[in-house]
């Protein structure tokens, strides 16, 4: 009976480690995105507290299991407060003209370049 419960605690533990590795690593793979570098952050970190708990489990340690799962939910807490205030700034950072879109910066890139080209050109006429 204590080894199928010792078997069913190293299996649940393993499925959980894979899972917060996995979220760790989808959070340093949004992270690479400069668009979603702070979220990425963010999210890779709240997964680090998970990888605790899991060994916790694995481990039969309690202490590291407990301790491990407060800290994730302080972090999720804390990714979730950070989401709201981030939503909240980008609605006020808002314009009115909704429908314009911003240039890839490839093409801002070039359109400064010819602008610069334009200008050399008019100073040596």
């Amino acid at each position: 009976m204590e080894l199928l419960l010792t078997l069913s605690l190293v299996i649940a533990g393993l499925l959980l480690l894979l899972l917060s590795l996995l979220g760790v690593a989808f959070g340093v793979f949004m992270a690479l995105e400069p668009r979603n570098r702070e979220p990425g952050v963010f999210f890779a970190i709240w997964w680090v507290p998970g990888a605790a708990a899991s060994l916790g489990i694995l481990m039969r340690d309690p202490v590291t299991f407990t301790i491990g799962v407060i800290c994730f939910a302080i972090a999720g807490a804390a990714l979730a407060v950070e989401r709201r205030g981030a939503q909240r700034d980008f609605k006020s950072r808002r314009t009115g003209s909704a429908g314009a879109k911003k240039r890839p910066v490839h093409e801002r890139a070039k359109r400064r370049l010819q602008d610069k080209i334009e200008e050399y050109r008019k100073a040596l006429s």
